[in-house]
């Protein structure tokens, strides 16, 4: 059996002889202190471990900024960098260690900007240029593979986000509605042609969203808002997925997206991840709350794997019921931070491939 197979039959509820293992990487700080407590700098982290990570394979062709912004190294301060990155966005990075950025500027700051930003970045008329002539046969060539096909659905919030800044998207809601209908219009048609370029190819698998929507204690959008703006692009999406037999969806956002998920479960949208525990979205509780209609990715919480092998035994055993049930992937909910050391992140490596009985 393969890992899609595998994939399918958990996200179905089906038989199955063991769950794919989905994992998340090591920040690259992280990596460097594995590699001083022990990891060979000349072998690959999941090589090391003898275990494969499940993939999901992107098919569709860009749906967001296009043609993204040139990015370019501005000047040094110090031990950071000042740069412009693929959205526009002015930001001050580290030289040598993992952190988010500091955003120091974006690219639109009124409704001028969003609208120059949607004439030279979000043009139909533009369109082929999402594909090149090579997309089609990487197409084909991703369905041989043992992967999970995708179809970006669809980064709305997240995209205006990325390009105003999260004071000033809530300020264009409001100020400038129109304008942000014709963005997720746009998004949505690009969305639209992934689809029906890729499954006119290929059998796709799955239906994926990158929204980082969220934050520790709930959306940054409110539920209102997220149901007049974002919601029937969403529906109008998912009823042409479910025409073209396509039922699952890997809905990605950090923070606590509770409030949204009966909108998601609405119109289709049925999985999400990472499920981070600090945000409180628990695996256990997700289920015993939304039932085995939403299936969950993530959900293990990167702060316990820090603590030791009594703390890993406890978080793997927490979701123990939730990862037979079905519908669910365990992995730490995110990334991998630098205070998870080589012999923690070892042991739990060991107990999780050991539960979902690859061991």
């Amino acid at each position: 059996m393969t890992d899609r197979e595998r994939f399918l039959r958990v996200f179905n509820y089906q038989p199955v002889d063991h769950p794919p293992l989905h994992l998340v990487g090591p920040w690259p700080d992280t990596l460097e202190r594995w590699h001083r407590e022990g990891l060979p700098r000349d072998v690959e982290v999941n090589e090391y471990f003898g275990v494969q990570g499940l993939r999901l394979n992107v098919v569709s062709g860009p749906t967001g900024v296009w043609p993204p912004f040139e990015p370019q190294v501005l000047r040094e301060e110090g031990d950071f960098t000042i740069e412009i990155d693929h959205f526009g966005r002015t930001v001050r990075k580290f030289r040598d260690h993992t952190s988010m950025p500091e955003w120091l500027e974006y690219p639109v700051k009124t409704p001028a900007d969003l609208q120059r930003v949607l004439d030279e970045h979000f043009d139909p008329e533009a369109l082929e240029s999402r594909y090149p002539p090579e997309w089609e046969e990487q197409t084909r060539q991703a369905s041989e593979q043992d992967s999970v096909p995708l179809v970006d659905g669809g980064c709305y919030y997240n995209t205006l986000r990325n390009l105003s800044g999260p004071e000033v998207a809530s300020y264009m809601f409001y100020d400038a509605p129109q304008l942000v209908e014709e963005l997720f219009e746009r998004i949505n048609f690009f969305c639209l042609e992934g689809l029906k370029r890729a499954t006119a190819l290929i059998t796709i698998d799955l239906i994926g969203y990158g929204e980082d929507i969220a934050f520790k204690t709930g959306p940054l959008i409110s539920p209102a808002m997220f149901r007049k703006f974002i919601l029937p692009r969403h529906r109008k999406f998912m009823d042409l997925a479910h025409e073209l037999g396509i039922h699952l969806c890997w809905y990605d956002s950090d923070g606590d997206v509770r409030q949204l998920i009966p909108s998601y479960l609405e119109v289709g949208i049925n999985g999400v991840a990472p499920c981070e525990v600090a945000a409180n979205m628990s695996a256990p509780e997700l289920r015993r709350e939304f039932g085995r209609e939403l299936r969950m990715a993530g959900a293990i919480d990167k702060r316990e794997i820090a603590k030791g092998p009594a703390a890993i035994d406890a978080e793997i055993e927490r979701n123990r019921w939730v990862i037979e049930d079905g519908g669910f992937l365990p992995a730490i909910d995110h990334s991998v931070p630098t205070d998870i050391s080589f012999a923690n992140y070892s042991y739990f490596i060991e107990r999780l491939t050991q539960v979902l009985g690859l061991r």
